[in-house]
C-alpha cells in the first residue's frame, strides 16, 4: 500500500509538476517515517512544499522525470545521507587546496 501511494505521488509529480502531499503522508502513517521521507525528498531537491498550500508538493529544482521509484524511495542511499542529491559532488574542503 505504501509503495503504491508513493508511486502515485511520483506519477503525479511527473505528469503535473505537483502532487498531494497530504495523501501520501497519511498513507505512510508514521511520524518518524514521514519526517525521514520529507527530509530525503526535500534534501535531494526533488520536491518543495507549496508556499501557499502546505499540503501540496511541487517538483523541485532537482526533480527529473527520469527519477525512478526506487531512488525516490531511497534505495541505494547511504545511511545518514547528508541530503545532497546522489549525483551532486561535495565541494572541496580547504584542506584540499
Amino acid at each position: 500500500m505504501r509503495a503504491a501511494a508513493v508511486a502515485d505521488f511520483l506519477q503525479d509529480l511527473r505528469a503535473h509538476g505537483s502532487a498531494d502531499l497530504n495523501g501520501v503522508l497519511a498513507i505512510l502513517n508514521d511520524g518518524s517515517l514521514v519526517r525521514e521521507t520529507l527530509a530525503h525528498w526535500i534534501g535531494n531537491r526533488w520536491i518543495i512544499v507549496a508556499p501557499n498550500t502546505p499540503l501540496q508538493a511541487l517538483a523541485g529544482p532537482g526533480f527529473s522525470r527520469d527519477l525512478t521509484l526506487e531512488r525516490f524511495c531511497g534505495a541505494g542511499s547511504p545511511p545518514g545521507q547528508t541530503g545532497r542529491g546522489q549525483d551532486e559532488e561535495e565541494p572541496p574542503s580547504d584542506e584540499d587546496s
